[in-house]
């Protein structure tokens, strides 16, 4: 699918679950032939219309941590930003770890690791190691990024993140997700 002025996601679908999304960059167009209820409601979550408890049920999350963290990558509301170190005292766990978790993520742009950037601001890297492409997916969302630095009105509280993930958190442990 589409995302406009980035290229086309490609998804690795095995069963019913998405196990692995990868970004064609500057590549346009899908075939409608190619749509599914699944590529469906990716494009639908892209563009906000569909909420993470809907998307998740479709993932193939990492194991232990890796999961764990991109349960907290997904808590994160569109259009705010976390930082590694919240993440990280979420997880019980390091910036550096939550860093190296979000380079490990297999399903970027679905699980937004690129809604976690450094605690001064800046951007950081990125899972597809082309943080211009991070960029545009978050002014895509609504997040503003004056001089490499994202505007602190977008950063998520604390608790917001905590309640969040702990809702999220809770449904992918019902539901057996994880």
């Amino acid at each position: 699918m589409p995302i406009r002025e980035i290229g086309v996601l490609e998804t690795c679908i095995y069963g019913d679950r998405i196990r692995e999304v990868k970004v064609r960059i500057g590549i346009d167009g899908i075939k409608e032939s190619t749509r599914d209820p699944i590529a469906e409601t990716i494009s639908r979550y892209i563009m906000g219309l569909v909420e993470p408890k809907e998307i998740i049920r479709y993932l193939e999350l990492g194991p232990g941590l890796l999961g764990l963290a991109q349960v907290a990558m997904l808590s994160i509301p569109r259009g705010k930003v976390a930082t590694y170190a919240q993440l990280a005292r979420l997880l019980n766990t390091s910036p550096r770890a939550v860093g190296k978790l979000a380079s490990a993520n297999k399903l970027p742009v679905i699980v937004p690791c690129h809604r976690v950037i450094k605690s001064d601001g800046s951007l950081g890297g990125y899972s597809i190691s082309d943080s211009s492409i991070k960029l545009r997916l978050l002014e895509m969302e609504g997040v503003r990024v004056v001089n490499g630095k994202v505007a602190k009105q977008h950063n998520v509280s604390d608790t917001v993140l905590t309640k969040n993930f702990r809702e999220l958190l809770n449904y992918v442990s019902q539901n057996m997700i994880i």
